[in-house]
């Protein structure tokens, strides 16, 4: 049987981005054994990047201009659009199939931990719901970047000048095994790139460090999982993992074909 304290608290550094994809990918594979903990991780980013959907084409990315369309390109094994990976905290979380934070209901990760950054935020955020009008399936096959889509699950703001009408600070993407599931996504401190349109915590008066944000958004996973997180560091066994994967990550053969 599980524990329902035993979800494991892990904060990152600032990373490169074939660094981040093979650790998420690692702790997929290490969940996926038997009786593994969960795991959340919070972590960033350094250099900007831009991470490509895994179904996206490269070809997108090579025409997008200065200055995104110089920054370095990972591909992610999740779908949906391109995220340009700057002031952010990135989360990512995994998960047994069968754990009872989920009991089997994978889209039910999506709706408590977008409750939880909601929490964090604060009331001017919120889920966009699958019966809003502007939410169609531009979620799938979209604009090139992420937070230019729009899905029922996404966390957004109210933005008058947005032909929407909201502005999206937070979304997520999954992957999926047969035994665990992964969890990752993006919440949007502050933005320097005008090529991706979002809202941002900053503009709420909200934190502007990394840290500072990670200290608000833990609180509200413990509150909205019902649990208390143990703070750990990295196995080495799930270290060397990830360095073993990292190769995968900078290979042209899965960034351009995904191959």
């Amino acid at each position: 049987m599980f524990s329902m304290e035993a979800v494991r608290l892990i904060i990152d550094p600032p990373l490169e981005g074939p660094d981040n994809m093979a650790r998420d990918q690692a702790l997929l594979e290490s969940c996926a054994e038997a009786r593994s903990e969960p795991v959340l991780r919070f972590y960033a980013w350094s250099p900007a990047t831009i991470s490509l959907g895994r179904f996206q084409k490269y070809a997108e990315y090579e025409q997008l201009p200065p200055p995104a369309g110089a920054l370095p390109v990972v591909r992610r094994t999740t779908g949906g659009g391109a995220i340009l990976h700057d002031l952010e905290v990135t989360y990512s979380l995994a998960i047994p199939t069968d754990h009872p934070l989920i009991a089997g209901h994978a889209n039910r990760l999506y709706e408590r931990a977008h409750d939880a950054i909601i929490a964090a935020i604060g009331p001017q955020a919120r889920q966009l719901g699958s019966d809003d009008p502007c939410c169609d399936a531009s979620s799938l096959h979209g604009p090139f970047f992420c937070f230019a889509r729009r899905h029922g699950l996404d966390v957004v703001i109210r933005n008058a000048e947005d032909p929407t009408g909201f502005s999206k600070i937070a979304g997520s993407a999954q992957r999926r095994s047969p035994r665990a599931i992964l969890q990752h996504g993006s919440i949007m401190l502050d933005s320097r790139y005008e090529q991706q349109p979002v809202a941002t915590w900053t503009a709420l008066e909200g934190p502007v460090s990394f840290q500072a944000a990670v200290d608000r958004l833990i609180p509200a996973f413990e509150r909205e999982f019902g649990i208390t997180f143990r703070s750990g560091d990295w196995s080495e066994q799930v270290l060397v993992a990830a360095a073993n994967l990292r190769p995968r990550y900078t290979a042209q053969a899965w960034t351009k074909d995904r191959a």
